[in-house]
């Protein structure tokens, strides 16, 4: 009787993983098919990327770096380990994260949150919670870029800002009862020499926080560049399909990048009945910010066993918080108290550009901030 080999049965693919081997395929087929549309938009992706993203980000992420590295976020820490508690549920170290992520914008929050894991001073479980708030649009981008340069209205950019910031807050506040930390983190080690929390490190410490922000740095450009593309060929696409709404394509592009989705929902000033959808499409995609952006994070927190799940879940439901707390403050609100939208709203491309305006200033601060941190590093070192 021949002897038989007994094979383990191949595991089948799960929901998610044919979801995605049909979405690399449409992707794949659409930029076949409208490759020139891509290649420009890719262009357009390096230029953003020039004027826009390195000069905005790139200071604020070494910054976040030197913050970490030399425990000037532990002992910030300790100062608001309390309110930290009875908001958040989180130990006091978690703040750095949180203070950064909201005035600098993403990626910086999630960035902040994975270095203090990596030097065990937050557990898993903590970094989870921190990434579901702590990851939002800057206030530049929000007050400036969207509301003067799309909606020409600086105090709805404010609103818009608010209504985020606040949102946001509100799902880490509400996950508390939900994301109970029961573990401590791994090892943290006690530094009975430096009271104060703060680390030596001298001048090598400098250069491995340029060194791992550029590395962050580059990933966030190639989710823009690639996503650049994703969006001119989805657009050469919609454009050649009767019956498609205006809407219907911003809300397409906002699921997917939070740049051209705003933009997109912007243009439709003057052109709807309901004079406040702009607006509220605009909030929703604030509060969701895009694949593009949630990649970027997933990315920069790869390898650490960290489950995305209450990260997505987050911030799905801060979108639609946001359009509504945006439908509830419009209705309610004078229109007449609000600075009048712009009657003409230019294409999104250019608008982006033109965000431009924004970084030199943020650009001079970062610079004299790491000039004087370089000086005391360098001091240190001595």
């Amino acid at each position: 009787m021949p002897y038989k080999i007994h094979t383990a049965p191949k595991p089948r693919p799960s929901g998610g993983q044919i979801f995605f081997y049909i979405m690399s395929t449409f992707c794949l087929l659409l930029i076949l098919r409208n490759s020139e549309a891509a290649i420009e938009y890719m262009g357009r992706g390096l230029t953003l990327c020039a004027h826009t993203v390195i000069p905005s980000l790139f200071p604020f992420m070494v910054i976040s770096e030197l913050l970490v590295q030399s425990g000037a976020g532990e002992a910030l820490g300790r100062l608001l380990a309390k309110p930290m508690k009875f908001l958040f549920g989180l130990s006091g170290a978690g703040c750095s994260a949180v203070v950064l992520g909201s005035m600098c914008g993403f990626p910086v929050g999630a960035s902040v949150a994975v270095s203090l894991l990596d030097k065990n001073v937050i557990s898993k479980k903590e970094c989870e919670h921190l990434l579901t708030f702590s990851n939002n649009p800057s206030s530049g981008f929000l007050i400036t870029a969207v509301g003067v340069s799309l909606f020409g209205s600086r105090g709805l950019g404010l609103i818009l800002y608010l209504v985020v910031l606040g949102s946001s807050f509100f799902i880490g506040f509400f996950l508390r009862f939900f994301m109970r930390n029961k573990e401590k983190p791994r090892g943290k080690e006690e530094h009975p020499h430096f009271p104060s929390g703060l680390h030596p490190g001298g001048i090598t410490m400098f250069t491995n926080a340029v060194s791992h922000a550029a590395g962050g740095m580059m990933t966030v450009c190639a989710y823009v560049i690639f996503f650049s593309a994703m969006t001119g060929a989805l657009t050469n696409l919609l454009q050649n399909i009767d019956g498609v709404s205006h809407t219907f394509y911003a809300l397409l592009c906002g699921f997917f990048e939070i740049s051209g989705g705003i933009s997109a929902a912007s243009a439709l000033v003057g052109e709807t009945a309901f004079k406040e959808l702009p607006m509220i499409l605009a909030a929703c995609m604030a509060g969701w910010s895009g694949v593009s952006v949630h990649c970027q994070i997933m990315t920069l927190c790869g390898g650490r066993g960290l489950s995305f799940k209450p990260y997505i879940i987050a911030k799905a439901l801060q979108g639609i918080l946001c359009g509504g707390a945006m439908w509830i403050i419009l209705s309610v609100a004078d229109p007449s108290t609000l600075p009048p939208l712009s009657e003409t709203v230019a294409h999104w491309i250019p608008t982006i550009s033109r965000m431009g305006m924004i970084t030199p200033w943020v650009t001079t601060l970062s610079h004299i901030g790491l000039v004087g941190g370089i000086w005391g590093l360098w001091h240190q070192s001595k």
